[in-house]
């Protein structure tokens, strides 16, 4: 099988940690362990594979490479894309690369995984299922109405319908029917079958990829595709581009402890936190409050009767939220860059 890792993205729903040049897939948050989440996805994955082809940012390619070889990695391949287009080109354009008889197994580099002995179980079971012509996803029970995830209406592995990501009412009505799942946004399938799909639902992705590809720069296991050819690729999920049209949908249960980790609130829920829900990297001063996470390396925080907060302290910003804050990333992000515009793309050490 083939590991391929969509490494891109900015992450900004993690500033001030993940940044535009240093996004969170790299970061070390201090909470889980020593390693980045990119670095625990290769970790997970790497004895499982053949071959990894990572698809990145050309500007986050040394960033990448750096983590690689601190791990003692060998059989990485890398895509570099000039600027993302979403997941359907880049998966499409790491399938061009690959022979078609090739079984892929698609993941984020952004996830945190708890159980790796389901975790291997699961992609077993997709891959059987993979080689019988399918496109397989992976479907998490869900244990609250998450609004943050879209869900997959499933029965007995076979793929009812895909949905978007809900309000709390219907969220509360996908858990209580018992077929919804959170799209983990992992995939299994032969290089032929997508291919073959993407182009049946997406010609336009499939043609111009595959144009990117021939017409790309290719030396030392890097293949670097050129802007103008990126920029005629339209931009596209795979749920949009083929899954939620394909008619060659499966799925399979993912119970292995799974995160997206995609705000502080995920972060603080797969993290050891003390009597009172309480969540700091580091040992600061937590009195007659509960439910908060902090996240900071250089200095002692103190809290003193607050509950449900985020606080991240950075050497050049500091972050202080309700845990369970709605407010809109894009408008905070656009109020940064009016202050400074490094402030969300430079990264800043803790």
């Amino acid at each position: 099988m083939v590991n391929v890792i969509l490494c891109g993205g900015s992450g900004y729903r993690l500033w001030p940690i993940s940044r535009e040049f240093y996004p969170k897939q790299f970061c070390n948050l201090n909470i889980m362990d020593k390693y980045s989440l990119f670095q625990a996805t290769l970790i997970r994955n790497n004895y499982l594979f053949e071959k990894t082809v990572i698809v990145t940012n050309e500007n986050h390619y040394s960033l990448a490479k750096q983590q690689i070889d601190e791990l003692d990695i060998k059989n990485g391949e890398f895509i570099l894309e000039p600027f993302g287009q979403n997941t359907a080109p880049a998966i499409t354009i790491a399938c061009s690369t690959l022979n078609e008889g090739d079984v892929v197994f698609v993941s984020p580099s952004d996830h945190f995984i708890k159980d790796n002995e389901k975790y291997c179980e699961a992609i077993k079971k997709a891959k059987s299922i993979a080689e019988a012509g399918w496109l397989v996803t992976f479907g998490i029970k869900p244990n609250n109405p998450d609004t943050g995830y879209g869900y997959i209406e499933a029965e007995d592995g076979n793929v009812i319908s895909f949905k978007e990501k809900p309000n709390k009412k219907k969220a509360q009505e996908y858990i209580e029917s018992g077929k919804y799942y959170w799209n983990s946004g992992m995939f299994v399938f032969r290089v032929k079958t997508y291919m073959e799909e993407i182009r049946y639902y997406s010609e336009e992705i499939f043609s111009t990829s595959q144009e990117a590809v021939k017409n790309a720069e290719c030396r030392n296991n890097i293949t670097k595709i050129l802007k103008p050819y990126m920029e005629k690729i339209p931009a596209n999920s795979i749920d949009y581009a083929v899954m939620e049209k394909s008619k060659k949908i499966k799925m399979v249960i993912l119970d292995a402890n799974w995160s997206d980790l995609g705000s502080f609130e995920a972060i603080h829920k797969i993290s050891n936190s003390d009597k009172d829900v309480n969540v700091s990297t580091t040992k600061n001063i937590i009195i007659n409050s509960k439910n908060n996470l902090i996240i900071s390396k250089n200095k002692t925080v103190v809290l003193i009767d607050v509950n449900d907060l985020v606080i991240v302290d950075t050497n050049d910003a500091i972050l202080i939220r309700k845990n369970s804050s709605s407010y809109d990333i894009k408008e905070l992000i656009a109020e940064l860059e009016k202050v400074s515009p490094n402030i969300t793309k430079k990264h800043m050490d803790l």
